[in-house]
């Protein structure tokens, strides 16, 4: 706020209380006063006892000096005690309704915004400018302050005498005036202890030119006959001695007398005259002079004199606890007690002006009108204990109000707690114990004083109870301090109430309705409506904080600044008892504030009717409709008066609601229709969920176009489909409402060949219309409108319009606003959101119309047992379909069988199932299969022909197109493959474009989900044994542990898949053992397969191991990444079959569920073990089947109970030497030079490096490279008795990679301690001296990979029979290949091997 508006509040307390001079002029000064259009020569001063500059130092009652910079003074042509008029209600609402006429313009504030409150404009702008009928109203309020007996304010400090040179006795007409009535009744108020003041002044008149020789004299005689206290003025008042005139300065000099009657005087009637008409600016400033000249010389010093004669003769009433005692004495015990008091015409109690207590009131008065505020409160204070003993209340209750006026105009530090209570006792002791007619004039008077003086201060928060304690005897009185409260509200630092500005502005507005003030009223609710429309966050903040005062708020001599008063302004004290009930109301208003929002649009609606302002009262009534808390009787009456208002007003509108035009209706907030709730449904007959989805090339689950982010619609629909859109209704309200002809409101536009040629909504969309909707009180219900397109293009949803009780027209926005634009400069200052798409879609005649049903799809399942369900795909459109396919979530739970075309004449056979049987089964059989690890969850169903290289697709026989009409289904079997709870998603997409299965992107798709419960059937595991027979063999044993409670398990077959290895059964026989089929409830079965290599296996330069290691390689090292795929694999299958029939393993479709199986099996592996290879790559480094790996798959049949049929299966049993063949790509190639890297590119590589040469090291196994057997050949007895027998050794190398060359100590038992190493452990358990090795007992030689290498030898015994041969020591080196580097290796390449176990040999006679 400006200083000057401060200073301004300030100055209209010092000059409402400022000194009174009685001026009193001859006939011939009141002649010279009429020619320049003045009626009292006090009329003529007034403008120049503003704001005098004294600039004097003066002494305060104790004698200390301070300076008076400047004082005010009032002018009055007389003085009467007797005439106090008093103020009715009537007089109050007459006096308010004068200054609202006054103000032409009853315009909001400026701080009242279209959106709400501004805070900011209203802590910056000055409260006075709100209200300016309210500083009318205090201007003249305080400007009819009469003369009265328990103050001195109003009784004049001296009288100005004036008489005019013209005259013929100048002194004599001086005399008379002092002689005058006038000047008795003010010597009749004085006392006895001061003299009055008489100020002579001789009036120069510009008409008598024959004086203008003997003014001077005149004068010289004035001041010897009369005294010091002369002045002479000269003004010109002849218009022959003004010569030319001029209009600019005229009306500058009429401008000071017509400003200070505006000021003074606001409501006095002006008469289009000009003042001044004969004074020119040297009259003015004459003028000027001549009034300070009188305060300088006269007023102020007597005054001065007149502080200081009071000070001395009430020295004993104010000298501490002595003048209190001798006061006291004096009051109980002095007879003189009568004579001091007496009882007024209006009943109260006062003191004659010779008194001690009225002595003591002036000198209040004078030093308060002299500025010595300080010393002026200490004698009101000394005065007022004598008031209220004396119980002269009214003189008491003055006392109080300057009290605190003083507190607060002294300018030190004091609380709230020092001035609010004197200023809160002085209204009650005007209100409700004083007599006098004028009480509630003073308690107004008061109560203006203290407000004033709190805008002074900025002390705002105080404001509101200091006015609301004030006498509302009149409605336009309430009205007016209510609405000041509510301002005050706005100022209040350092936190705005809003919501007690919006009571406070309610309260306002009713007592302007009790005053009959319309406008004003109608202000007032248009202020509250905007306030309740839009509260800013951090006002919500601040009304839940407790809004009541407290802490300490100081007044300073200092002025703050409004930085400093937001900081160092403590908050106010604890409240007063009406300020405590002032906040009581507020929180009542609180909890019930819907129902004030609804009186007031309810108020604002019926005086917008009695107005005729039928559009404005339409808005208002519809802005009831939105409280669902109002109770229903009153919800039932605001319906009925909004529709006969607009029966009343709006025919014309209701007619036009059938054209279908959204201009024609009108939004209303019931029944609440929420956008993001509403739902769009292509073809509503079919499950699942409809959408134009984008199938990514990864294999991974479609998903919205662009990753969801782009502008493109997510939803797609043919010519003449049919598109449900579902809302959501609610009625907010207690009272049952019906809808009728409820439709939707949408927006088309075409595209295509139709774009050329203009097309209407209505031509291009079928909408349904939904006859009626019954809504009880608070009910939600959903309703589904139908749109069936008839051209191609786009559909946007805008709204949904209905007639509201079959006379309304109504629309309902649905629009939503996009996401939100953060990309520019503008968008991030502002709001910008971009198109929602949400609530639209498209139409493409392109597009095929497929219908899709999934049927008998499983909710719960045993693990491994299979469920048939079926899939059937329907083309309904127009166009033929080229590319039809279907993507599932779990690949490795789903298998199907190719689709076949139907019809609707004949009903497909019974589908023969997942497993095909055959009677003859062979139990070993190689198969060339791919050998590509890829996501196997895409099927290609319409549209390819064959797989795709590096394409996630998988096609299964696809037919080539989907024609009109046409229909195909395809089965599906589901199987459980882990247990557990999981969510089965399927998706079927279609194009009516032919693309390859690797190029399907963007295609129209229906999605299903199902929740399977994956329960335990069979719990199958593995282990791998060493082969005591044969050094190539290796034992691999399967438990099988029915987990069912109550039901057999039928075993049909195993079937084991490797590219190395075949497996048979370890059984005599033919292999079908019955004992072994058959697993009882809660049991267990033990199989036991010999795993051996397979004559027709792949060398290891053509493994798929060898290709690992070469895109390795290439992964790392090379500039172009991996992109080719490994070769096909022959995979050796042995079966094992248990019943009569067994199954074909290698049909496609089971074929391609196995793969599909191991698939997603290896690919978890991978991922778990090298995070750092994307899985874009997987296909490209590394195979689906390794060399060395057996998958083993077990199918079964339930005995009793539901025929159920299935199969459990392991994957990547490892039977190789665990030599991590990976390592080998980590090591640089031996041509051409590795690509340049960046640093970041550096660390990639070196942390993939390191994590597979650490993941090499902690995954070794402890397994040999190398294995010997010892068969014995022939026998002979020699002559000596001994035992010679021939020995084939045999050297079997397991590495697939490598060769090794070998040393071959054999050793005899008697040198076991002399060849075996420290540290070394070999155990034997024979007699050393039972025989020993002949001949030559150390053989070198090469074993190649995976080869074998015989050694013969001799051996010698005493006697036959068995004998532990296990006793030799092997020396082996890898024969690493020329291109094989060893920078990087997992282990030692050189080994020494010895025995593990005893080896027996039969020595004897054959």
């Amino acid at each position: 706020m400006p200083r000057a508006s401060l200073a301004q509040k300030k100055d209209f307390v010092t000059k409402a209380f400022c000194p009174r001079i009685l001026a009193l002029a001859s006939p011939g000064v009141q002649d010279a006063c009429a020619v320049n259009g003045f009626d009292t020569f006090a009329d003529l001063l007034s403008p120049f006892g503003q704001d005098v500059l004294t600039q004097i130092t003066i002494q305060d009652g104790q004698g200390a000096p301070y300076f008076l910079d400047k004082i005010n003074v009032r002018f009055t042509t007389d003085f009467n005690i007797e005439k106090s008029p008093t103020q009715s209600s009537s007089d109050v609402d007459s006096l308010v309704n004068s200054c609202a006429a006054a103000c032409v313009e009853h315009a909001d504030p400026p701080f009242i915004g279209k959106d709400g409150v501004i805070l900011d404009a209203a802590m910056a702008d000055d409260i006075s400018t709100w209200a300016p009928w309210y500083t009318l109203f205090r201007q003249q309020w305080v400007g009819d302050m009469q003369p009265s007996e328990h103050e001195t304010f109003m009784h004049p400090v001296g009288c100005l005498l004036v008489a005019s040179g013209s005259e013929a006795d100048p002194i004599g007409a001086l005399r008379a005036l002092q002689t005058s009535a006038a000047v008795q009744r003010v010597l009749a108020c004085g006392d006895g202890g001061t003299k009055m003041l008489f100020y002579y002044m001789l009036l120069h008149d510009g008409r008598d030119t024959a004086a203008l020789q003997t003014i001077d004299l005149q004068f010289d005689q004035v001041r010897k006959t009369l005294g010091q206290n002369s002045a002479l003025l000269k003004i010109n008042t002849n218009t022959d001695l003004l010569g030319a005139a001029d209009a600019g300065e005229r009306i500058k000099i009429s401008s000071i007398w017509s400003s200070d009657i505006s000021a003074t005087r606001p409501l006095a009637a002006q008469p289009e005259k000009s003042y001044g008409e004969m004074l020119t600016m040297r009259d003015v400033a004459a003028l000027r002079d001549a009034v300070k000249l009188m305060l300088v010389r006269s007023v102020v010093p007597h005054m001065q004199y007149v502080v200081r004669v009071l000070s001395d003769q009430t020295a004993s009433e104010r000298r501490g606890i002595t003048g209190r005692l001798f006061s006291a004495g004096r009051r109980y015990l002095n007879t003189t007690k009568a004579e001091n008091t007496y009882v007024g015409a209006d009943g109260e109690v006062y003191y004659r002006h010779k008194s001690p207590e009225a002595m003591l009131r002036k000198l209040a008065d004078c030093s308060f009108m002299l500025k010595d505020y300080r010393f002026a409160q200490s004698v009101y204070q000394i005065a007022r204990r004598d008031f209220q003993s004396e119980k002269a209340w009214l003189c008491y209750a003055g006392a109080q109000e300057m009290i605190g006026v003083c507190k607060l105009l002294w300018e030190v530090q004091t609380t709230k707690a020092e001035f609010d209570s004197v200023f809160e006792d002085a209204v009650s002791t005007y209100v409700h114990k004083t007599r006098t007619p004028r009480r509630h004039f003073l308690a107004v008077r008061c109560t203006v004083v203290y407000y004033e003086l709190l805008k002074h201060h900025r002390f705002y928060m105080f404001a509101p109870g200091a006015l609301l304690r004030g006498p509302s005897f009149s409605a336009s009185l309430a009205a007016l301090l209510n609405e000041q409260a509510a301002y005050s509200y706005l100022k209040a630092v350092p936190r705005p109430n809003v919501r007690k500005f919006a009571f406070y502005a309610m309260l306002a507005s009713q007592a302007f309705q009790r005053a009959h003030m319309s406008d004003l009223a109608n202000r007032c609710l248009h202020m509250v409506r905007v306030s309740l429309k839009s509260r800013p966050q951090e006002q919500i903040r601040a009304d839940s904080d407790d809004e009541k005062s407290h802490g300490k708020a100081t007044v300073g001599a200092k002025r703050p600044t409004r930085a400093s008063m937001d900081e160092k302004a403590a908050a106010p004290s604890l409240p007063t008892t009406d300020e405590a009930s002032v906040d009581k109301v507020s929180v009542t208003a609180k909890t019930k504030w819907t129902a004030i929002d609804s009186y007031i649009n309810h108020e604002l609606g019926r005086q917008s009717m009695a107005a005729h302002n039928f559009g404005e009262a339409f808005q208002y009534f519809m802005a009831l409709m939105g409280d669902e808390k109002t109770p229903p009787k009153l919800q039932s009456k605001y319906l009925q008066e909004l529709l006969q208002l607009f029966l009343e007003s709006s025919d014309q509108l209701a007619g036009d609601y059938d054209g279908g035009k959204q201009a024609s209706a009108i939004e209303l907030s019931i029944p609440s229709i929420d956008p993001q709730l509403v739902r769009i449904i292509m073809s509503p007959e079919l499950e699942g969920e409809d959408a134009m989805l984008e199938w990514r090339p990864d294999g991974s689950s479609p998903g919205k176009i662009g990753g969801g982010s782009g502008p493109q619609l997510p939803r797609c629909c043919s010519v003449g489909e049919v598109v449900a859109v579902l809302l959501v209704v609610t009625n907010p309200l207690a009272i049952g409402v019906t809808l009728s002809n409820l439709t939707l409101e949408c927006a088309f536009e075409a595209s295509g060949d139709a774009a050329a040629t203009e097309t209407t909504v209505d031509s291009a969309l079928d909408i349904s219309v939904v006859s009626t909707v019954i809504l009880e009180g608070e009910q939600t219900t959903m309703v589904t409108v139908q749109i069936v397109p008839r051209r191609a293009g786009s559909v946007s949803i805008l709204g949904a319009k209905y007639l509201l009780c079959d006379i309304l027209p109504t629309f309902k926005s649905l629009v939503l606003p996009g996401r939100r634009m953060n990309d520019t400069k503008d968008q991030r200052m502002g709001v910008v959101h971009t198109p929602d798409t949400t609530l639209g879609f498209s139409v493409n005649s392109d597009l095929p119309r497929l219908e899709v049903t999934v049927d008998d799809l499983p909710d719960t399942l045993m693990s491994g047992s299979m469920h048939r369900a079926c899939l059937r795909v329907a083309n309904s459109g127009t166009l033929p379909c080229h590319s039809v396919a279907m993507w599932v979530s779990h690949p490795s739970f789903v298998g199907i069988r190719p689709p076949r075309l139907c019809n609707d004449e004949a009903e497909l056979a019974e589908d023969t199932g997942m497993y095909v049987p055959l009677s003859d089964v062979r139990k070993h059989e190689r198969v060339q299969v791919p050998n590509v690890l890829r996501d196997y969850s895409t099927f290609v169903l319409v549209g390819g022909q064959t797989d795709t290289p590096g394409s996630s697709a998988h096609c299964v026989e696809p037919l080539g197109s989907l024609g009109p009409g046409e229909a195909f289904t395809v089965p599906i079997w589901i199987r459980g493959d882990r247990v557990g709870a999981h969510t089965l998603s399927l998706c079927v997409g279609a194009s009516s474009a032919a693309t390859a299965p690797k190029d399907l992107v963007v295609m129209r798709s229906r999605r299903f989900e199902v929740d399977l419960l994956v329960t335990a059937s069979l719990r199958v595991n593995a282990f791998v044994r060493p082969s005591a027979r044969n050094p190539r063999e290796r034992l691999l044993g399967v438990e099988v542990e029915n987990m069912q409670p109550d039901l057999s398990v039928q075993l049909v077959q195993t079937t084991f898949t490797s590219g190395f290895y075949e497996l048979v059964p370890v059984s005599s026989g033919n292999g079908r053992e019955p004992h072994r089929a058959l697993v009882g409830p809660r049991q267990s079965v033990s199989l036991v397969y010999r795993a051996r290599p397979h004559a027709t296996a792949d060398r290891p330069c053509d493994s798929p191991e060898m290709f690992a290691v070469r895109a390795l390689r290439q992964f790392i090292y090379s500039s172009e990444k991996p992109a080719s795929t490994p070769e096909p694999i022959g995979l050796v299958y042995s079966n094992n079959v248990f019943a009569e029939q067994g199954i074909d393993c290698t049909h496609h479709s089971l074929q391609s569920y196995i793969t599909r199986s191991q698939a997603h099996r290896r690919r978890n592996v991978l991922r778990s073990a090298y995070p750092l290879i994307p899985d874009k790559y997987h296909s490209a480094m590394f195979p689906l089947f390794e060399s060395f790996g057996i998958d083993f798959v077990l199918f079964w049949s339930q005995v009793g109970g539901a025929e159920r049929a299935g199969h459990h299966s392991i994957s990547g049993i490892d039977l190789g030497v665990p030599h991590d063949y990976l390592v080998e790509g980590l090591n640089p190639p031996t041509e051409g030079a590795a690509r340049t890297w960046l640093s970041d590119t550096m660390h990639d590589r070196e942390a993939l490096i390191q994590s597979i040469a650490s993941r090499s090291e902690s995954a070794l196994r402890s397994e040999r490279p190398l294995d010997v057997l010892i068969r014995v050949e022939a026998v002979q007895q020699s002559d000596c008795s001994l035992y010679v027998a021939d020995v084939a050794i045999s050297v079997y190398n397991h590495s697939w990679r490598y060769g090794y060359q070998f040393t071959l100590d054999l050793l005899s038992p008697h040198e076991l301690d002399q060849f075996v190493a420290e540290g070394a452990k070999m155990e034997y358990s024979g007699s050393r001296a039972a025989w020993s090795w002949l001949d030559e007992t150390s053989h070198s030689s090469s074993v190649e990979p995976h080869g074998l290498t015989v050694v013969r030898a001799r051996l010698s015994c005493y006697a036959p029979g068995m004998i532990d041969v296990a006793v030799w020591r092997l020396q082996a080196s890898a024969m690493l290949p020329a291109a094989v580097p060893t920078v990087f290796s997992s282990k030692s390449l050189d080994c020494v091997l010895y025995p593990t176990q005893p080896h027996f040999v039969h020595v004897g006679t054959v």
